[in-house]
């Protein structure tokens, strides 16, 4: 009984900042006895919804606590997962290169099936096409756009590859 009282009076005084964590599992551990001698057919309900409204206030104030904290850096990765981020970033590239040189031939090919439409004597020297596709220049200029996009994106991966690149070189150094 002497422990309860001392318990009740503790959970009375305003908990000090760090002691808010302490508090919750004193009032775990309590609300575990009051449960098991409501198990035994003792009934202590007062006490037990108290310290349960408590418990789940503490809970709430320890929320809010950790919502308050600044939020702490990321781990820094190692320079051996910089230079495997590199690694990729430079094979994006290069896939990224060889979608475009795929575009390049398709450009040319656009290109010259729109130079068939303005000139009949061109027509016939368009590979795999008899007769010239309707609305060539608006694919032309779609593949145009498409090249453009990957360019970026290659651009991209480049810039990224080389940062990653400068950070592992930098991470050895702090080492």
């Amino acid at each position: 009984m002497l422990g309860g009282l001392t318990l009740a009076l503790l959970l009375m005084a305003p908990p000090e900042p760090g002691d808010a964590r302490a508090e919750l599992d004193a009032c775990a551990e309590r609300i575990e006895e009051l449960k098991a001698r409501r198990r035994a057919g003792e009934l202590a309900e007062r006490e037990l919804e108290r310290l349960l409204v408590r418990a789940q206030e503490l809970a709430h104030e320890l929320e809010r606590t950790r919502a308050e904290l600044p939020a702490s850096p990321p781990p820094t990765p190692s320079p051996e997962e910089l230079r495997e981020r590199a690694d990729a970033a430079r094979d994006e590239a290069d896939r990224l290169s060889g979608e475009i040189g795929l575009l390049d031939v398709r450009i040319g090919d656009a290109r010259r099936i729109a130079a068939a439409d303005s000139d009949p004597a061109v027509a016939r020297a368009v590979l795999g096409t008899a007769v010239p596709a309707q609305g060539s220049a608006a694919r032309l200029r779609e593949l145009q756009l498409r090249r453009a996009l990957l360019a970026q994106r290659r651009a991209a991966a480049e810039d990224a590859a080389a940062r990653l690149e400068a950070e592992a070189r930098a991470a050895d150094t702090d080492r």
